[in-house]
């Protein structure tokens, strides 16, 4: 005996295959590039999230809204911030499995699958034929606006299947109430109540968006309850009694676990100025221009369009439903309402989606957005953020539109006929109206993903000191930079750097906090002497900023500075300048680890202390420093420019940036010969070797001058007493030079240095 799975149940699974291979379709690039390159500059916010949910969770005396782990040393309240702890629990389950990057792809399929799917249900739900439906979900699930939230990292603000989830669990209301059960009417408003909690901790604009969907559906089915029908009074006010009552548990659900266990109270009690900015500057959708044709960069925030096929199929579904609204009807229930009650809902949406104003024929005309944006005081800050509102409804309308056209009853006649309607038709032309749509959307056409920041072990170093005193410090990041959806302060990767502390879990400067007081962070772009200057927005002002970086060193405290060569700008002054000026403060910082562009210094308030800042030995027992190779970065001062790879084998620094360049080193007390390989630019130079400010002799002469010839590498020693090392620590070498030369200036190329002559290595060789 053959068993087969009813109708409806092979039909869940077609449309979940069809969803699920339309989200690999959209997803592909994200998907195959999973751990090498992420989507969007926000995703190290949302993986952090995460990893701080479960470790304030797990840590007693940690409060999730309010904290100090991002700009530190201020506590922020959190109570603004899309933490989007709807989707914790998928992380939690995938991360310790597979990584956070990956937990972070499984997220964003099961959001783009779902905003199909979902919509799908409701669709039949709403008497749609399977096919169209199918179609309806796929116009929601690959619309721009809503892949620009896949490719964007935007977990809180593409999960468009609340629309119709909650519309779904409203229906289950109804029907509970229809069939006289307060029991089963009062569970699915708890349900619904604890989908509004979902709803609240994905984005705080969430409420706001599922208003215009549940707010007016409500409305409708409960003026339909109460509309005269064959149904007695007595029996239609008990219906509402109990619809109402339902309602009131979802809403007291809802909010008090949004209170409970939720942001409520910290929004209550958020205090600050944000930098909401300007309404004029808000980006709309251009009308009629982006809703019938997409730019060519759909990805940025600031160039949203949504192609033509919703508006072109939209306006289609209005021609045919006035010419046949006496030939066809879509099929009604007591729990359906009509595609007119859809065509309202999608309105309000689409006004508010153009942006604070439209140009028509030159004339630049107010629209609605305008008042929501005065309402939230300027915090609903992306008018097109609603335009999936609008898509999602016109999908209904569009599709409740053409069920009973191109699917009517098989024992429908045709009029003019007399056949049955049939169906290889209709299908055919919805094949082609998908093909059509994905072509006019570009389905095919994928956004640029960032590459992932590269790990590095001296971050997970710092995450096993655990304990006191060691929580309490903060890792100060270079460059500095902060932001929040309003503003950001400083170049955009350095912010990114947010994403370690899942790593070293320890407070931090740099990051991203949805919303937050102006003051946390706005002082580091120029007016702090040591945070803008470490950000390269200001001048460095020594006088200034070392006590201030003393004084911060004890009081934040500062467990170690990273300076990230790479997104200072390696081949450029800027890391010479930053490293060379750390370098020279041996009392309150020290090199403690190279890793590829990172040099990591800790502070004088770590407890563990300061390392020998000793060269490596070679065999033959000499202290050496191979200039321009990795590590080099311990032991230089200012006046080094970056380093070079020469011949495929060699690597050196040039000097000349400063009168003087400097090391610094470490050395067991003894009397050491110095030798070093150089080269001038161009033409001879004289150079001298001294140690804390006194010149070295040659060895094997009186004097204390080299000259150092341009074309090759000339090796020079020098003799270092005894007396002059001591104790060996933190002794300054000094190479100075008589002059320097500017390539650019003699004709020798187009850089624009000053250059004195290059150094390949220097040894300490003991005596």
């Amino acid at each position: 005996m053959s068993m087969s799975l009813p109708r409806a149940a092979r039909l869940h699974i077609l449309a979940i295959g069809f969803y699920g291979l339309l989200a690999f379709i959209i997803l592909y690039a994200i998907i195959f590039n999973n751990g090498v390159r992420v989507a969007g500059f926000d995703h190290f916010n949302y993986n952090w999230n995460f990893w701080w949910i479960r470790h304030a969770l797990s840590n007693p005396g940690l409060n999730i809204y309010v904290n100090d782990f991002v700009m530190a040393p201020h506590t922020v309240n959190f109570g603004y911030h899309a933490l989007t702890a709807f989707w914790y629990p998928v992380w939690a389950l995938v991360e310790p499995l597979a990584g956070t990057l990956t937990a972070m792809t499984v997220i964003i399929f099961l959001m783009c699958f779902l905003n199909g799917y979902i919509l799908f249900v409701l669709l039949l739900r709403e008497g749609a034929a399977p096919a169209l439906a199918l179609l309806g979900g796929a116009l929601l699930q690959a619309s721009p606006v809503s892949r620009y939230f896949y490719y964007n990292n935007h977990i809180n603000l593409g999960d468009w299947f609340w629309l119709p989830a909650s519309i779904l669990l409203w229906q289950q209301i109804i029907r509970a109430a229809q069939k006289g059960s307060v029991g089963g009417s009062l569970m699915w408003g708890g349900v619904l109540g604890l989908a509004i909690w979902g709803i609240g901790h994905t984005d705080l604009q969430f409420p706001i968006f599922v208003a215009f969907w549940l707010v007016p559906y409500a409305l409708w089915t409960l003026w339909r309850i109460l509309r005269p029908t064959s149904v007695g009074l007595t029996n239609r006010y008990s219906s509402l009694g109990i619809v109402m009552a339902a309602a009131i548990v979802a809403l007291v659900v809802g909010g008090g676990l949004l209170w409970f266990a939720g942001p409520l109270p910290y929004m209550r009690s958020f205090g600050g100025a944000l930098a909401p900015g300007p309404v004029e500057d808000r980006p709309g959708i251009p009308f009629p221009r982006g809703y019938l044709s997409l730019d060519p960069v759909w990805w940025w925030w600031n160039t949203p369009t949504l192609g033509g096929s919703v508006s072109i199929l939209l306006i289609l579904s209005l021609i045919a439903s006035l010419i046949m609204r006496r030939r066809f009807s879509t099929p009604m229930s007591p729990n359906r309402v009509g595609r007119w009650f859809w065509l309202l809902v999608l309105i309000p949406p689409l006004l508010l989606s153009m942006g604070p104003n439209i140009d028509l024929f030159g004339v630049s005309i107010p629209m609605p957005f305008r008042l929501l944006h005065a309402i939230t005081n300027g915090n609903f800050r992306m008018p097109w953020r609603l335009a999936p509102i609008f898509v999602a409804a016109a999908a209904v309308f569009i599709v409740q539109t053409w069920t009973p056209i191109l699917f009517p009853p098989r024992t429908k006649i045709l009029p003019a006929t007399g056949t049955r309607t049939p169906r290889a038709l209709p299908i055919f032309a919805l094949v082609v109206v998908m093909l059509l749509s994905a072509f006019d959307i570009r389905l095919y056409e994928t956004a640029p993903l960032d590459p992932a920041l590269q790990p590095y072990d001296f971050y997970t170093e710092i995450g096993r000191e655990q304990g006191a005193p060691y929580e309490g410090e903060v890792i100060l990041e270079v460059p500095t930079a902060a932001g929040t959806g309003e503003i950001l302060v400083g170049e955009t990767r350095p912010i990114q750097y947010q994403f370690y502390g899942m790593s070293h879990q320890k407070r931090m400067l740099n990051g991203f906090i949805s919303r937050t007081p102006l003051d946390n962070f706005w002082p580091i772009r120029y007016d702090d002497p040591l945070l803008a200057w470490l950000g390269q927005r200001r001048f460095l002002e020594a006088d200034k900023v070392e006590p201030e970086l003393r004084q911060i060193i004890n009081d934040w405290p500062v467990g170690y500075i990273v300076v990230h060569q790479d997104d200072v700008g390696r081949n450029g002054p800027t890391p010479q300048e930053i490293i060379g000026y750390l370098n020279s403060l041996p009392d309150l910082v020290c090199p403690v680890w190279v890793e590829r562009d990172a040099v990591v210094y800790r502070t004088s308030w770590h407890p563990d202390g300061c390392p020998a800042r000793t060269p490596p030995q070679t065999g033959s027992g000499a202290y050496h420093i191979d200039i321009g190779s990795s590590g080099d970065e311990r032991f230089i001062g200012w006046g080094w420019h970056w380093p070079e790879l020469v011949g495929g084998s060699t690597t050196w620094r040039w000097t000349g940036e400063y009168p003087q360049t400097k090391l610094y080193v470490d050395l067991p007390s003894a009397a050491y010969q110095v030798s070093l390989a150089a080269q001038a630019f161009v033409e001879p130079r004289q150079v001298r070797l001294l140690v804390n400010h006194v010149p070295l002799q040659i060895t094997a002469s009186t004097s204390d001058t080299v000259t150092v010839l341009p074309d090759t590498l000339q090796t020079f020693t020098f003799a270092l007493p005894a007396e002059l090392v001591g104790k060996g620590k933190q002794l300054t070498v000094t190479l100075e030079y008589d002059s320097v030369i500017v390539p650019v200036e003699v004709g020798q190329s187009d850089d624009p240095r000053k250059l004195a002559v290059a150094v390949d290595w220097i040894d300490f060789t003991p005596q």
